[in-house]
């Protein structure tokens, strides 16, 4: 499953750039891995009803929402990038993990699959 799931993120390694963590323009395999931990834990917790979900517009973050409403912005922009991580006050995005809507819908068909 987890390999399945890193194939999803590899396709479009550009999409994930904010788990760089080193900030050396290369993401390396301890960043994917990374990435595809959020990515499962964020599938998983798409089904609960919290409201705590950002997604990014216009150099902003916008939220929070619940998961069915990131569904209906997703559904009129396909590309959207969301989050559940705590947004400073001061607005500064540079530690956030932002992953697109669409790998989260994937990695969620993936957990299910697994559970069947």
């Amino acid at each position: 499953m987890d390999d399945q799931i890193e194939t999803e993120i590899r396709k479009d390694l550009v999409s994930i750039k904010t788990f760089d963590e080193n900030k050396d323009s290369v993401l390396d395999d301890n960043e994917i891995i990374n990435a595809v931990s959020k990515a499962k834990l964020w599938a998983a917790e798409s089904a609960s009803d919290e409201i705590k979900w950002l997604y990014f517009r216009s150099d902003k973050a916008v939220g929070p929402l619940s998961w069915k409403e990131i569904l209906e912005v997703h559904k009129k922009y396909p590309e959207v990038f969301i989050t559940k991580e705590k947004i400073d006050k001061s607005g500064s995005n540079n530690r956030i993990n932002w992953l697109p809507a669409n790998i989260i819908l994937k990695v969620t068909t993936i957990l299910a699959e697994d559970q069947s």
